[in-house]
């Protein structure tokens, strides 16, 4: 009778933690892209009579673009949940700072 181990997957090594320069860079980074997305919702309400007045239709009628980019954000969270685990949350993250400062340009 012959006996069989299962060797058990040792667990990646854990990247140590941030310090210094690069802990400050990385906080920095994250509180402008946070500030950048909550910046462009402000953006949106202020933009409305602007909008609104574009395309010939009141103040309240305006309103659904709130309500759209509302909408547009609760259907990309679950994404990006999804993306993160597919790509990486540094890429996902990177990648979608560059593709908010690419479509911002235009």
């Amino acid at each position: 009778m012959s006996a069989t181990t299962a060797s058990a997957a040792s667990p990646a090594a854990e990247p140590a933690p941030l310090t210094g320069g690069a802990l400050a860079l990385l906080t920095v980074g994250l509180a402008l892209g946070t500030f950048m997305e909550v910046l462009d919702t402000s953006i949106a309400n202020v933009a409305v009579p602007t909008i609104s007045g574009s395309l010939g239709v009141a103040t309240s009628e305006g309103t659904w673009v709130i309500s759209s980019y509302s909408v547009a954000s609760a259907i990309a969270v679950p994404l990006t949940g999804w993306l993160a685990r597919r790509v990486g949350e540094v890429r996902l993250f990177t990648l979608s700072v560059l593709a908010f400062t690419i479509a911002s340009a235009l």
